[in-house]
């Protein structure tokens, strides 16, 4: 199918299911006020709960936070283990609903209702795809050594360089070969989830392997739609930045108008995801595969 056809029916499917980019704001929303209260608890707990306290970190002062850091390494090694377990949570998280959008897509009677069916999704492939992320090391690996050699060759050229203007390019080179490897793992990584929804097969590896070869066979088709949705990303994140930007948020409204726009972004980054799995099961070789129709709401 035409790219910019799939790229246009994956952000209208995305936008005719409001509730379950509801439902994915709700999940973004509590681990933010998770990490919130886990954060200002350590922070309150070295520093105190004083008003100069609560405004100097309200303020971000640095100095406070560096020395923060440099004086508080039993505290330090707290904060560190709470990132690493919030990151996994997080990760479990993404995989079980990961299986509800697909689910809602794929598999959605008609007269189901949205929870029933996004949640007994989020059930039914989350085992699925928690073997398919650790299958998915046998994609990281490689990467990481593509990467390392690639590295290695360019660490030759910015050894003793005649410009440092060199340097800096080299620089940019390493982080857009990483993000190119690390988007490339992450596109093969849905297509081996829509694959596996939308014929309910319990053959991880193997749908893996099938998504490997389908973008290896079509790269051009792939990243272009990929990469395509994630510039509409950063188009939203530049106009919420523009809009945040535009106003004092010192008053009581204009923090809550602040608030609101945050939660709108947060909300676009669900709907955004929604998308991409809506526009690359389009794309890719399951476009005949029947999928549930997009309700209203």
């Amino acid at each position: 199918m035409n790219i910019i056809i799939c790229y246009a029916k994956g952000l209208w499917e995305a936008t005719l299911r409001p509730k379950m980019v509801m439902i994915l704001w709700l999940v973004n929303f509590l681990f933010a006020v998770l990490t919130y209260f886990l954060f200002s608890a350590v922070f309150g707990s070295v520093l105190g709960s004083s008003l100069l306290i609560r405004d100097l970190i309200k303020k971000m002062d640095m100095n406070i936070f560096i020395e923060f850091l440099t004086s508080s390494g039993a505290v330090l090694g707290e904060i560190i283990t709470a990132v690493v377990v919030l990151a996994f949570l997080y990760a479990l998280a993404s995989i079980f609903l990961n299986g509800g959008i697909l689910h809602v897509l794929f598999q959605r009677s008609a007269g189901e209702s949205l929870a029933k069916s996004f949640f007994a999704g989020c059930g039914a492939f989350f085992g699925r795809f928690f073997r398919l992320a650790i299958y998915s090391i046998l994609l990281w690996l490689p990467a990481l050594a593509g990467f390392l050699i690639v590295d290695n060759l360019l660490g030759v050229l910015t050894k003793n360089p005649v410009h440092e203007q060199l340097g800096f390019y080299l620089t940019l080179a390493r982080i857009a070969i990483a993000l190119f490897l690390a988007y490339l793992v992450k596109m093969i990584l849905d297509y081996a989830r829509i694959g596996i929804v939308a014929k309910d097969t319990r053959k991880v590896f193997h749908e893996l392997l099938g998504s490997v070869k389908f973008v290896l066979s079509r790269p051009a088709k792939t990243l272009i739609l990929y990469y395509g949705l994630g510039l509409t990303g950063w188009a939203v994140f530049l106009v919420y930045r523009a809009m945040a930007g535009s106003f004092a948020q010192e008053s009581w409204g204009g923090i809550f108008l602040g608030f609101f726009l945050a939660q709108l972004f947060i909300a676009s980054r669900g709907w955004l995801k929604i998308a991409y799995f809506a526009a690359q099961a389009r794309c890719s070789y399951l476009s005949e595969v029947q999928r549930a129709p997009a309700p209203a709401a």
